[in-house]
Order: structure tokens, then sequence, then C-alpha cells
């Protein structure tokens, strides 16, 4: 894996826009890419085997990461949560997206809850969990290339 930038660590207080641009090049495929605030985060598929993650803006990439695939899931009653994983240094940074049953209705169906963002590691220690507030497309991890999956972490 090589880093490309640092990212000092910064955490999302309050929400003023979403900013959701896809921060994925010319020749990459968007497998996720979501806004908070006036950044965003873009994981791209680049070539067969990586993919690249970026944080910040068009204009100032704060993090770029280029990483092998490390994608784990789980199924649960109603829906299912996915996690990539890319590590840098004693950081980890654990793009999710997840769907879930939500409030029963009147009619007897359920609501989706639907949630994405970042989860921010230190080591094992969750510092933050960045929620999405705009999406680039879809809202779902999706195009990933051939991968082993990894196995589930729960990160809370």
């Amino acid at each position: 894996m090589r880093t490309v930038l640092y990212l000092s660590l910064v955490l999302i207080s309050t929400v003023t826009t979403s900013h959701a641009e896809s921060l994925c090049q010319s020749g990459e495929h968007v497998s996720f890419s979501c806004g908070f605030n006036t950044k965003s985060v873009s994981v791209c598929r680049n070539g067969d085997d990586n993919l690249v993650y970026r944080f910040g803006t068009e204009s100032n990439i704060e993090l770029e990461l280029i990483s092998e695939v490390h994608y784990s899931r789980t199924a649960y009653s109603g829906g299912g949560e996915g996690h990539l994983t890319f590590d840098n240094g004693d950081y980890r940074y654990v793009v999710y997206s997840a769907i879930s049953n939500g409030e029963v209705q009147q009619d007897g169906t359920r609501d989706k809850d639907i949630r994405a963002g970042i989860y921010v590691l230190k080591g094992s220690q969750l510092l933050t969990d960045i929620q999405c507030q705009g999406y680039s497309g879809k809202s779902f991890i999706h195009d990933l290339p051939a991968y082993q999956e990894k196995p589930f972490e729960f990160y809370n």
C-alpha cells in the first residue's frame, strides 16, 4: 500500500452543506462516493486489482491511499452491511454502506434505513463515524475488482 498524503484528523461536528462530488479521475470507475460538509470521500477502481481511497475536495485531496481490495460484509434480517478497509500507519479508514429495516408503516410495510460513511480508527479504537449526507451516484459499495472476502468486523 502506498500513502500519498497524510490526513490530519478533523472531527466533523456540524453540517452546513452536503458535498458529494466524485473524486475519481478519468479512466477510473466509482465504487463508492459520498459527501459530508464541504468534503467528499471516493473509492475508485483503478485497473483490475486496486482501489484508490480519496478524501477531500477536487482542488485539495487531503488523503489518497492505494490498496488491494479488503472487503467484508455481513447479512442480517432486513439488510446487511459492507466494509472496505484502507490502512495508513496506525490509522484505519473503513468505508461502509448498510441497509436495514426501519419503522413499520400503517400499511404493514417497513421503511428501509440506509446509512454510509467512514469509520476512522487508531489501532482498534474507533475515533469517529463520519456519516454521509449526500451521494454521488449509488449509496452503496459496488463495482469492485475480483477479491477474496475478509472476515467481518463490527465497529462501534
